[in-house]
């Protein structure tokens, strides 16, 4: 047999897959460079104006001299006075009807006569008005934004008034541009519409003129002859204390139609901690806020201070009379000693430098350490003054960092 030779073939090297190893490499680099990140990234706040109360906040009542108005006439109150408008002796002020349905026709009849009184405003500007119209667009983008935040809040009364400006804007657009020439067609449906209207509403059931020069608030609530500063002098703490948080106890007589505020005096009742009046003795000028939210302030002479075991009742009185006192009776309040202002800025961001207080800032990615030196704090912010000197303090619009890890002057971010 002749022997046979096998050839032999070569073998095949397997190729390596490298994909895996790709994924993995680049995974672990996404993941270094999100780390670095985290680790050099810094949250900041601009340095901005801002100020700190140095103040007492508690809750009071304020107390008036108001006169309750009773009719008996039945049927419903239309009122023509606005609330906390001030008024003459003798002044007509609401008027009483059948029914309510009386009501939402004179309510529309008012909004028709508006509408009527605004077309034939815009109507003058046919016979030689001049329309400003760099100034009428911004009244519209204005008007465009007042009824677009009303329209959040639910406000639809504001929502119809806002519409009935922006309305009288577009007519007086088409007016100077030529697109309306004539407002007759208008004019004559509005007044049909008006006439209508008068004659389906009923006679009045009375008129209501007001008795006494003051201001009117078309509503009662029950604290008119409790809230006295004669009574909560009269009582204990726990006595006041139960009566300023007990409101759903006091309601209104059903009769009782409004009252009218007989003096520009009112005064503020409130329970402080005694320890906290060190500052606050009779006779003494401070300022206090019955809207804790609005940092509007009004001159006060403190009239009592009446010490009840650990607490202290404080009176004081008020001789600027506006719609917020008018309406206002249990409330937040502040009293003012001292406001300071200047450049506010969040406690978080403060740190020591060789004894030095100061702040980290973000100039072009680099952090520099400026010193501040405060002129008052609370417990979440301090108030440096602002400056304009070329040294190394805080100045508005500096980017503070608030957050920020390995932080020191001179590094690169």
């Amino acid at each position: 047999m002749d022997n046979q030779t096998t050839e032999r073939r070569p073998t095949r090297r397997k190729k390596k897959n490298w994909l895996p190893f790709i994924a993995l490499f680049l995974c672990g680099y996404v993941f270094v460079q999100i780390y670095l990140m985290n680790a050099n990234g810094v949250d900041t706040v601009k340095a901005q104006e801002g100020y700190i109360n140095d103040s007492i906040i508690s809750q009071g009542i304020v107390c008036r001299e108001e006169n309750v108005l009773v009719q008996n006439t039945g049927g419903v109150v239309d009122y023509l006075t606005e609330n906390g408008e001030r008024v003459s002796k003798g002044n007509i002020i609401a008027m009483a009807y059948p029914a309510y349905s009386d009501i939402e026709k004179l309510i529309k009849l008012r909004f028709t006569q508006h509408n009527l009184d605004e077309v034939n405003t815009a109507g003058n500007y046919i016979d030689g008005g001049i329309l400003d119209m760099s100034q009428t667009r911004k009244q519209l983008t204005n008007q465009l934004s007042t009824i677009a935040a009303h329209s959040q809040k639910d406000d639809y009364i504001s929502v119809i008034e806002d519409v009935n400006r922006l309305t009288f804007s577009l007519n007086k657009i088409s007016v100077a541009t030529g697109r309306t020439t004539d407002f007759s067609q208008a004019v004559t449906q509005l007044e049909s519409e008006i006439n209508g209207l008068k004659s389906g509403v009923s006679q009045p059931l009375a008129t209501f003129s007001s008795p006494y020069a003051g201001y009117f608030i078309q509503s009662t609530d029950g604290y008119e002859t409790i809230a006295t500063v004669e009574n909560f002098l009269s009582y204990t703490y726990e006595q006041g204390s139960e009566i300023i948080n007990s409101q759903t106890l006091y309601q209104p007589a059903v009769n009782e139609y409004g009252k009218i505020i007989t003096d520009y005096k009112w005064s503020l009742c409130t329970y402080v901690d005694k320890a906290l009046t060190e500052n606050i003795y009779k006779g003494r000028t401070l300022n206090i806020s019955i809207d804790i939210n609005s940092n509007v302030f009004n001159k006060a002479v403190v009239k009592e201070v009446v010490e009840l075991g650990d607490k202290a009742l404080v009176i004081l009185e008020c001789t600027v009379m506006d719609k917020t006192a008018a309406a206002a009776r249990v409330t937040d309040c502040e009293i003012l000693f001292k406001q300071y202002n200047g450049i506010k800025i969040p406690k978080s961001a403060i740190h020591f430098i060789d004894g030095q207080m100061g702040v980290y800032v973000n100039f072009s990615n680099v952090v520099y350490f400026k010193k501040i030196t405060p002129v008052f704090e609370d417990d979440n912010y301090i108030i440096v003054p602002k400056t304009t000197d070329e040294n190394n303090e805080v100045k508005l619009y500096d980017s503070i960092i608030v957050k920020g890890r390995n932080l020191y002057d001179g590094k690169y971010l």
